[in-house]
Parts: C-alpha cells; sequence; structure tokens
C-alpha cells in the first residue's frame, strides 16, 4: 500500500477521483473496483488507511461531481477539491449556499485549475473555497506527467488576484522546482512521482520539508 510509505513522514494524502468523461482513465469508485471497500467506509465499517493518523483531500477530476458529493462526503475527508473545468457554476453555489455548517466545520473546500485555465474564472467561489490548486501538467488525471513552466506564471496571477487564499500546486511538483514554486506564491505542495517512484522516500519528504519549512508551506502527497 503506497500510503504506508508516507505515515509518520507527512500528515496530510490527497487521493485523486477520475470518473472517465473529466479525463480518459477511472479511478476506484468509477472503475467498479474496490466497491465493498468503499461501502465499508461509507457505513463506517472502517476507515480510511492509517485515518487515525493521516487527513485525507479528495481531488475530484470528475464531470459534475455534485452527482457523487454524499459519498464523498461520507468518506471523511479534511478537504474537497473541486476542478473548475468540470463544474456547473449555479449548481455548485447552490451546494456551497446549503451545505449544513457541521460539514463546513470539518471539510474545507478547494478549487483546481488547469495550467491554461483564466484564474479569474475562480471569482463565484471565493467566497465559499480555502484555497486554490493550480495544476502543475497540462494532462491530468494521469501521474508522471512531464511538469509544465506556465505554473509558475498561473501561481502569480491567483496570487495576485486572491492573495488571502493559499495555492496548491499539484503535478510535476519535484525536488528541482519547489523553491521556484515557493517563490511564486504557493503555500502547499503535492508531490506523487517524486515520492512514490522513489527509493527512499523519507529521505526526499524530508528533503522537501527543508524547502517547504523556510517559506511556511505545507506538504501533501
Amino acid at each position: 500500500m503506497a500510503v504506508e510509505k508516507v505515515v509518520g513522514g507527512i500528515s496530510t494524502v490527497q487521493v485523486d477521483f477520475v470518473d472517465g468523461h473529466f479525463a480518459p482513465n477511472r479511478t476506484w469508485l468509477f472503475n467498479n473496483k474496490d466497491e465493498e471497500t468503499i461501502e465499508g467506509i461509507i457505513h463506517e465499517d472502517f476507515g480510511m488507511p492509517f485515518w487515525t493518523e493521516l487527513n485525507y483531500e479528495l481531488d475530484l477530476m470528475v464531470k459534475d461531481p455534485m452527482k457523487y458529493m454524499d459519498t464523498f462526503i461520507a468518506l471523511g475527508p479534511s478537504k474537497i477539491i473541486f476542478h473548475l473545468e468540470g463544474l456547473d457554476t449555479a449548481k455548485t453555489v447552490e451546494f456551497f449556499e446549503t451545505l449544513p455548517e457541521i460539514i463546513k466545520s470539518v471539510i474545507s473546500f478547494s478549487i483546481a485549475i488547469g495550467i491554461n485555465t483564466d484564474p479569474a474564472l475562480i471569482e463565484p467561489y471565493i467566497p465559499y473555497i480555502e484555497s486554490v490548486q493550480c495544476m502543475g501538467i497540462d494532462n491530468v488525471g494521469y501521474q508522471g506527467q512531464k511538469f509544465d513552466d506556465k505554473v509558475f506564471s498561473q501561481v502569480k496571477k491567483v496570487h495576485a488576484l486572491y492573495p488571502e487564499k493559499n495555492i496548491a500546486v499539484d503535478g510535476g511538483v519535484s525536488l528541482e522546482n519547489a523553491q521556484q514554486l515557493v517563490e511564486a506564491g504557493a503555500t502547499e505542495l503535492v508531490i506523487g512521482s517524486a515520492l512514490f517512484q522513489n527509493t527512499d522516500p523519507r529521505g526526499t519528504i524530508e528533503a522537501f520539508k527543508k524547502v517547504c519549512n523556510q517559506a511556511n508551506t505545507q506538504l501533501a502527497s
């Protein structure tokens, strides 16, 4: 289990959900696998792996994620991330405005944007979200994609428009670009391939922490 590699090293794990429509591939919940596991978590028979030691963020690369929100909320995340390109604005704003206070108190929300998406389009969601996630790759939904330098300017644009919001970067984050992302304004770094395809994940976590600690930036995998 990949999560075992980071327990004790970081506090937050980001789980991707891909529906086969927003991006071509499908992950659990949409690939007809692990249905018993999902049902067990939803019915509180057991929790997400190492749920007492880790917080889970759910990254929803899903067209019309509102169809599945009861399920996603039941998984017990600390954060849910919507991708702007998959949202119906009116439906999403209605979701936020009618969300029970008890859920707002335990789950934060974020909007992710593609590398070529205009950050100004996030404006309708700003009152309801805690952070903005900038994608560092062009082809979302797959690990191991090449990092795109355009994300540096994207982060700067988001920071200029919404200086009060945390800014995460997900996709292609590595030790080679982490410092520049932090300098551009990123306050959270999501690392995938750089960690899980590394022979020394613990050492890699510590190396990223050194970069992040210098600028009070958070780390997730």
